[in-house]
């Protein structure tokens, strides 16, 4: 007489066990890889904003030009460059530079334009305008950098030491410093300098 062939319930028990078991590393790998995807977008998102943070100041203060204004009018000192907390504590630096597109001199208006970096709160903020010389109740255009920021500060160079005021032209210092190096520390815990230089080296 033949008997049927089957499994015991052994067999079917040793083999659910086994499938388990790779059914929990294949869902560990996964949920691994999703994880170290999304930690990967966090770090190229954080690295393209101080890249693009970086830049703006570095392309800013390569073109300053030696010309006194008042960042804030009414409030600020004339310099032609202003930094470190003169005449408002939030204040990083101030100044003037070329570069605005005025294709054909089609407009009746400068080339320069007005640029203001301060910490207000946790926020590092880019305040920019459009003239020279704002008009007293003209407040700019704010572009906040950071959002995020423990602490700020800037220093800047003069011969061979970092002073952490500067007030250029009208009796004071000459121009703008050679360099400024920008402090920042971020409510997380990063921190880091940069380091920007002027034209102001090749102009006296």
């Amino acid at each position: 007489m033949r008997r049927d062939a089957g499994f015991s319930l052994v067999e079917v028990m040793v083999a659910l066990f086994i499938l388990s078991v790779i059914s929990a590393a294949g869902t560990t790998i996964l949920l691994r890889s999703v994880t170290g995807k999304e930690v990967l977008e966090t770090a190229t998102e954080r690295i393209n904003t101080y890249t693009r943070v970086h830049s703006r100041i570095r392309d800013d203060l390569l073109q300053w030009v030696p010309r006194r204004a008042e960042s804030r009018a009414t409030l600020d000192p004339k310099a032609e460059f202003l930094g470190g907390g003169i005449g408002d504590s939030t204040l990083l630096f101030a100044f003037v530079r070329d570069g605005w597109t005025n294709p054909g001199l089609a407009e009746t208006r400068s080339g320069l334009i007005s640029v203001r970096y301060s910490l207000s709160g946790n926020q590092l903020v880019r305040t920019v305008q459009t003239v020279a010389d704002p008009l007293y109740n003209s407040e700019g255009v704010e572009e906040i950098l950071f959002d995020d920021v423990a602490e700020a500060y800037a220093e800047f160079r003069q011969g061979p030491q970092w002073l952490n005021q500067w007030r250029g032209g009208d009796g004071g210092r000459e121009g703008a410093p050679i360099a400024v190096r920008l402090h920042v520390e971020l409510l997380n815990g990063e921190e880091f300098d940069w380091l920007f230089l002027t034209p102001s080296g090749g102009l006296t």
